[in-house]
């Protein structure tokens, strides 16, 4: 990724750009209670390290900085939010957003947003230490708003990341340290909206203010606080706790410094400042407690193609690797809606089935059936409450096999167990908790099913994996835990228990499970943590202890999202490539593509990464 150059040249020294005396602070007006500070028509300001910067539409970007104001950057500039040297505006001349390097001496623009299909009303930045990105939201007062990820390190490159529709009314937005975008209106009054890339669209009226005025939002000492138009200050409930404005008409964009708080009238075209003290807010409501605790992030190395049709579209994933050429690996992956896909490593489509409305799939390679090596996918089909069979190829394409039937009713998940060379069986469960343990047998050019065994949970149950060395399987009952069944015991029901509750780090629905084992290392279990899209490391041998847990995040040089809401997860410690690819990989399915919003797709990425990521 090459880095942007400045749009325009390097500016002169600061100093020979001051202002004129007309446009620096009257003397006359030194008074702090009554001056006015700033240029004349601007409209926000924000604290930057050499002072006070206000966005003018007159003078455009201005430094105050010891009674004085110095120009940064000309040009007719509305709004404004700052993150260390970077600032960002709406040049009201292009009506488009503008990024700009702030500096004394060297201040220059970055490339503009693309313009936008709606007028920009409001803007903040948002950063993220976790990714190392620098993000913003934009809207307008109709409900339409955006996140954009602006800079990946210190490159400029804009890619819009989501649309959100957001209270109508908006007139200002601030995000706080835990990843809530708050926004104020003058119909209902304060909203939260989740701020993360990978989080979905929900919204929460957190504060009830009908009929209000408030044209003001800022974080203070991570106490959030607003501002009406009659100058009073308001806390997060929605108390007023200050009117240090009361002489003035027309307030809008609040700031707060230590004891000082800033304003600006409207009526007279220019900030004010006055002296206060803060009030402390009480705590924030349940949406904005959450844990603070921060989830590491492996960014996405590979997406696929996406769905063919928009919603709840891709489920489950599962890794054939090549024999000879582990680059020319395949990614399976189930579209519910009508069939099983294929994908090359590079994330392109190349094979469909139209099998039906296949749920999860899981392979194995190298069984031993009808006097013959077989590699062979199997996947759940919700159409017939049956198994759709799968014969893969020596180049990893696939032939659908006679479909076979089971006693379920409502068939959902699956996972294979080869405990020997030459057998294989398959779990398949259903939503009421049953499990049916089924063998498949060669017989007249096709695997017969064949069901040998039933054991249950208590709830709705979907995700699973065998480990075929060990004799275990390993069942997620979604809303409750892990489960271990010993399949080497006469009675693996009787023997049956939970390992692993819902709870700390691992956040209902429990979807996806894995196993990563190299050699003949027990390894890791690997789960989809979907209530908080995570994944979460446990050793897959007694006491089953936790490891650590990671988010697949934005990669913003290859215009990647990470993923969220994920079902299913497959891993493997086998090679798919040279490099970074030696050590195996995780593919997962990604229930929010987003950068921009599409259709469902797989993620994956090098288990290098994540053993890298987590220090394993």
């Amino acid at each position: 990724m090459k880095i942007i150059k400045p749009v325009n040249p390097p500016m002169a020294s600061w100093c020979t750009l001051m202002l004129s005396a007309a446009l620096m602070i009257n003397p006359a007006l030194a008074d702090e209670e009554t001056r006015g500070v700033g240029p004349l028509a601007g409209s926000e300001m924000a604290k930057w390290q050499h002072g006070f910067v206000f966005a003018s539409e007159q003078q455009g970007l201005v430094l105050e900085n010891n009674n004085k104001l110095t120009s940064i950057m000309p040009g007719q500039f509305e709004y404004l939010s700052i993150f260390e040297n970077i600032g960002l505006t709406y040049d009201t001349q292009v009506d488009q957003v503008q990024g700009i390097n702030l500096s004394l001496t060297n201040a220059y623009r970055f490339p503009l947003l693309p313009k936008r299909s709606f007028q920009v009303e409001w803007l903040c930045l948002q950063p993220r230490a976790v990714d190392n990105n620098l993000y913003a939201w934009i809207g307008d007062d109709e409900g339409r708003a955006e996140q954009w990820l602006l800079m990946s390190g210190k490159q400029w490159q804009p890619q819009l990341m989501r649309g959100l529709s957001v209270t109508l009314g908006a007139v200002k937005c601030a995000v706080d340290t835990r990843e809530q975008l708050y926004v104020i209106d003058n119909q209902q009054g304060l909203w939260r909206y989740p701020a993360a890339p990978h989080m979905p669209a929900e919204s929460e009226l957190v504060t009830a203010l009908p009929d209000n005025q408030l044209t003001g939002l800022v974080f203070h000492d991570n106490q959030l606080v607003m501002l009406d138009e009659e100058g009073q200050i308001f806390n997060q409930q929605g108390e007023v706790i200050a009117n240090p404005f009361d002489d003035l008409q027309s307030l809008e964009s609040l700031y707060i410094d230590g004891d000082s708080v800033w304003a600006y009238s409207d009526h007279n075209d220019r900030f004010y400042m006055r002296k206060w003290q803060g009030v402390a807010n009480k705590a924030l409501s349940s949406g904005a407690s959450a844990s603070q605790t921060q989830i590491i992030e492996v960014p996405t190395e590979v997406e696929s193609d996406i769905a063919d049709r928009a919603g709840d579209t891709m489920d489950d994933p599962a890794i054939w690797v090549h024999p000879s050429e582990p680059e020319k690996s395949r990614i399976l992956g189930t579209n519910k809606r009508w069939g099983l896909l294929s994908f090359n490593m590079q994330g392109q489509q190349i094979q469909q089935i139209g099998a039906g409305r296949v749920n999860n799939v899981d392979i194995r390679q190298g069984v031993q059936l009808g006097g013959e090596s077989r590699d062979l996918a199997i996947a759940s089909n919700r159409d017939r409450n049956s198994l759709s069979i799968f014969d893969i190829n020596e180049q990893g394409e696939l032939t659908q096999l006679t479909e076979q039937a089971t006693s379920l009713n409502d068939i959902y998940g699956l996972c294979l167990y080869q405990p020997k060379e030459d057998e294989l069986f398959v779990f398949v469960n259903e939503k009421s908790g049953v499990i049916a343990q089924i063998a498949l047998q060669w017989q007249d050019n096709h695997l017969k099913a064949t069901e040998v065994a039933t054991y249950r949970v208590p709830s709705q149950p979907e995700g699973c994996v065998a480990d075929d060395k060990r004799h275990k399987l390993f069942l997620g009952e979604e809303n409750e835990g892990i489960w271990l069944f010993d399949l080497a015991d006469a009675n693996p029901q009787a023997s049956a228990k939970m390992i692993i509750k819902a709870g700390g780090p691992l956040v209902a629905d429990i979807e996806g499970l894995s196993l990563y084992q190299p050699g003949d290392e027990a390894g890791y279990l690997v789960v989809s943590s979907q209530g908080n899209d995570s994944y979460l490391l446990y050793d897959s041998a007694p006491p089953f202890a936790y490891v650590d847990r990671f988010r697949i995040g934005v990669n913003a040089q290859q215009g990647h999202d990470g993923s969220a809401e994920t079902d299913g997860l497959d891993v493997t410690s086998s090679a798919v490539g040279s490099g970074v690819w030696a050590q195996g990989m995780m593919v997962v399915q990604d229930g929010r593509n987003r950068m921009p919003d599409e259709n469902q797709n797989f993620k994956w990425v090098p288990w290098s990464a994540i053993t890298s990521a987590l220090k394993l």
